[in-house]
């Protein structure tokens, strides 16, 4: 063996009740990740979300964006994005009449923060994921997301 990387990053403590609190709000919340479908999959199990009609970019890339606007309304995961999918799921949803928000942190969601309604990052961020937010949360906690 020459070498071995893992990385870690678990949901916050709070992810779980932040996700049911905005439900309750009659917030959809839909998951677009650059991560693969296995993993996106099994944290969106972890925090209660249900894999419906999971997306993967390779997919996106083939729609049509009439063909996109109609796949958004039915799918709460998208995997394996490039920023350009990002953002053709932001304008897609935006083209059916839908307010979205959209919260990042890396380079990879400059786009879609840009895009969406309300941009929504952390301090923690890269400057241009903050830079490209309307909102900027300093509190380490999705429950943060029901007083904004």
């Amino acid at each position: 063996m020459l070498g071995f990387l893992a990385f870690l990053d678990p949901p916050k403590d709070t992810a779980e009740e932040g996700l049911k609190r905005l439900h309750i709000m009659n917030v959809d919340v839909k998951i677009l990740t650059g991560d693969n479908e296995i993993i996106t999959s099994y944290i969106c199990q972890k925090v209660g979300i249900r894999v419906e009609n999971l997306l993967l970019g390779s997919q996106i890339e083939a729609m049509s964006e009439a063909e996109l606007a109609e796949a958004v309304n039915t799918t709460s995961v998208f995997a394996r994005l490039v920023p350009r999918h990002k953002e053709r799921v932001i304008r897609a949803l935006q083209s059916k009449g839908h307010v979205t928000g959209f919260m990042g942190d890396g380079i990879n969601d400059a786009p879609a923060l840009r895009s969406a309604d309300v941009g929504i990052s952390v301090d923690s961020a890269v400057d241009i994921a903050k830079e490209s937010s309307d909102i900027i949360l300093l509190d380490n906690s999705l429950l943060i997301l029901e007083e904004v």
